[in-house]
């Protein structure tokens, strides 16, 4: 990662996305972070100023929150699955929307530092759920698998039933359904995929990296060519 920080800070190339699990350790690579990546606390784009110097900026919060645009979340209940960078993002959009938050992760220091330090605006902490216990979803209204789970085929609730009632979202950009989404969609419950996050993080990193507005039409319609 260094080396590729480093052929951004050279102008060899205009920026870089990153990804698990390297969104909050690249904090300390670059010189100055922007107001969203401050407040999150990770960064997943990567650019250079004019001044040579390298901004860090989180799109994983605008890319959900335009993936979740026809989701509820007033009031709903919130089982988020992970505590790195992707969850960090997703749980400021929810506290924004006034949804209340849990937190699960196979580690399970990682999830209470997490709830330690993420800023609620009442100033409450989320809930920390147990791993083992995360598969128990009769309080819950939402899921989110924030993990990396998924990208290999496994299944972040495996032997868990998934309610008709409950919204599930993966972030997880896969042209092939995870198990997740597949089992979720079989159940009858709502399911936002990660396709339209991965696509309006695209459009948001390309306008950093260019200054341009991105060819949203176009991309749309490639990435959905590409799955379809």
């Amino acid at each position: 990662m260094p080396a590729a920080v480093r052929a951004i800070r050279e102008g060899l190339i205009l920026g870089a996305n990153v990804t698990v699990p390297h969104k909050e350790a690249v904090l300390q690579l670059v010189d100055t972070w922007d107001g969203p990546t401050a407040e999150i606390g990770a960064a997943n784009t990567l650019s250079r100023l004019p001044d040579g110097r390298l901004l860090a900026s989180n799109t994983d919060a605008v890319g959900f929150e335009y993936a979740t645009r026809d989701v509820g979340l007033e009031g709903a209940r919130v089982l988020v699955l992970g505590a790195g960078g992707a969850a960090r993002a997703v749980i400021t959009v929810l506290f924004a929307r006034g949804a209340r938050v849990a937190i699960s992760n196979r580690t399970a220091d990682r999830a209470r530092a997490l709830a330690r330090s993420i800023a609620h605006p009442s100033g409450r902490a989320p809930r920390v759920v147990d791993w083992a216990a995360r598969g128990e979803l009769a309080d819950v209204d939402v899921i989110v698998n924030a993990t990396s789970l998924g990208l290999r085929a496994e299944d972040p609730l495996e032997g868990a039933a998934l309610r008709r009632e409950l919204v599930v979202i993966d972030l997880i950009p896969t042209a092939v359904p995870t198990s997740l989404v597949k089992r979720a969609r079989a159940s009858g419950a709502t399911v936002v995929d990660g396709l339209p996050m991965l696509l309006q993080q695209a459009i948001s990193s390309f306008r950093i990296w260019t200054g341009r507005d991105a060819p949203a039409d176009v991309m749309r319609a490639a990435l959905f060519a590409s799955v379809s």
